[in-house]
């Protein structure tokens, strides 16, 4: 109940302020708390070439038939590129249009509340902290029963575990956005200097160490990694799974009720990224980044061997970089070979007007044209399809890659956790990890740290018993 009058509490505080915007502005518009649409949504139905009543009504599923009403779908969320696949949504259901509510680093419960308070409430969030908050407050929809009656989510395949963290107490509370896979970056042209070929895929983390110090030449401001804070939040906690220290990502044991971030296999991991800094000098900490005039800390500069990428690095890396790049796959531990992905959370509001039409644009998600548009950005295909598995040699964004990588980090990704686990966001794996490798923080505050969270996130998932 403490979340759900947390949440209230904002709604009036948004109430509060919507009515003294209201009487400055003399009653005009110009008060309105609603946040500005994005330039980013689909132009308006009547904007659109349409086809004839029948051909649209079976492209839609038979959703938008002649004289549907047209309805305007409000849509929270980071996606500044994503203009394309709303385009691609429109012509499927001609009486759609996503409007998307940009994020703009306001925790997105207050935009739900200012939309609320303003009347005009959204239909589907990305989510941006633990679904259990949002749950508990009563503001995303179980989608078990939209999803079992949806036919496009009917005939397609899933992974298996696909919803695992995304369901609370059997509720499917969310469908993944996009799957963002991760692989490590590789400077060719670096590589070459240094006298040294492309690495295998099946490479070691022992190898990809010794590539690292190769390619580092402090005289020429050169170094085997990028200074980012992805190395401890994605490569470390794969590494122990790797070699067999976790058995999920944030050094979660296997049914992600604990922490195991406090053991000895875990620290020695720690230890071992933590000499890259200090032993063999091929990644520079945040001061010594710093005091070289930041170059190290972005990898399309040219002057970095490895770096952690995703989707999102691909379309400046493709127009701006000035040597020659590729992908690998995250390297092989002494127990397996995982790679590491993220699932954007996508929840159907409660507060939506528009229910029924807003989940197809979650069901929209899983179909062909958007599955391959996404791929053609650099993303995973969400669903098992060999047509899908296929695009991939054939999607211009892999022409020349590595696109082998591409596919063995698909195969052997891990999904990151988090967003169902009991007080996710007071579990500081990230901040102190980042501490540690970068900077000069004691590795043995690691242990009553995680020992305290344990014991914490225990007690409210008993609480939500």
């Amino acid at each position: 109940m403490k979340n759900k009058r947390s949440f209230m509490w904002v709604v009036s505080l948004v109430l509060a302020a919507m009515m003294v915007l209201s009487a400055c502005s003399g009653g005009n518009n110009g008060g309105s708390a609603s946040p500005s649409p994005s330039a980013s949504s689909a132009p308006p139905a009547s904007e659109s070439a349409s086809a004839p009543a029948s051909e649209s009504a079976e492209a839609s599923g038979g959703f938008c038939t002649e004289g549907s009403e047209p309805i305007t779908l409000k849509f929270i969320s980071w996606k500044d590129t994503y203009t394309p696949l709303y385009e691609l949504f429109h012509q499927k259901y001609p009486c759609l249009t996503i409007e998307q509510i940009p994020v703009n680093s306001q925790p997105i419960m207050e935009i739900i509340a200012s939309l609320e308070a303003a009347g005009t409430p959204a239909d589907v969030t990305e989510i941006d902290s633990d679904l259990v908050a949002f749950d508990q407050n009563g503001l995303v929809e179980d989608l078990t029963p939209y999803i079992e009656k949806d036919l496009t989510l009917q005939g397609v395949t899933l992974p298996k575990g696909f919803f695992d963290t995304m369901t609370l107490k059997d509720k499917k509370l969310a469908v993944p956005m996009v799957d963002v896979p991760m692989w490590i970056l590789v400077n060719k042209d670096l590589l070459a200097k240094n006298g040294l070929e492309m690495p295998p895929n099946d490479w070691t983390y022992d190898d990809f160490r010794e590539y690292a110090k190769k390619m580092t030449n402090p005289d020429a401001g050169e170094y085997g990694l990028t200074t980012q804070a992805e190395w401890q939040m994605r490569v470390l906690s794969t590494k122990a799974i790797a070699d067999g220290h976790a058995a999920n990502l944030q050094y979660m044991n296997e049914d992600l009720t604990q922490s195991v971030m406090h053991t000895p296999g875990v620290l020695d991991d720690v230890k071992w990224l933590k000499e890259f800094v200090t032993k063999d000098g091929s990644l520079l900490s945040n001061a010594e980044a710093t005091a070289q005039g930041d170059v190290t800390r972005e990898f399309i500069n040219g002057k970095t061997g490895f770096a952690i990428g995703g989707d999102w690095v691909l379309p400046k890396l493709k127009e701006s970089a000035q040597f020659e790049w590729d992908v690998l796959p995250f390297p092989k531990g002494k127990v397996s070979q995982p790679g590491y992905t993220i699932y954007g959370p996508l929840s159907l509001l409660s507060g939506s007007k528009n229910k029924e039409a807003a989940f197809l644009w979650l069901s929209f998600q899983f179909t062909k044209e958007a599955q391959k548009w996404k791929i053609d950005q650099g993303a995973n295909a969400s669903v098992l399809d060999p047509e899908l598995d296929a695009y991939y040699e054939e999607t211009p964004m892999w022409q020349g890659k590595n696109f082998a990588a591409v596919q063995i980090a698909k195969q052997n990704a891990v999904i990151q956790p988090g967003v169902t686990i009991p007080g996710w966001n007071e579990y500081n794996w990230n901040n102190i990890m980042n501490d540690i490798i970068f900077g000069d923080r004691d590795i043995n505050e690691i242990i009553p740290e995680t020992e305290a969270w344990n014991k914490k996130t225990l007690e409210l998932r008993e609480a939500l018993k």
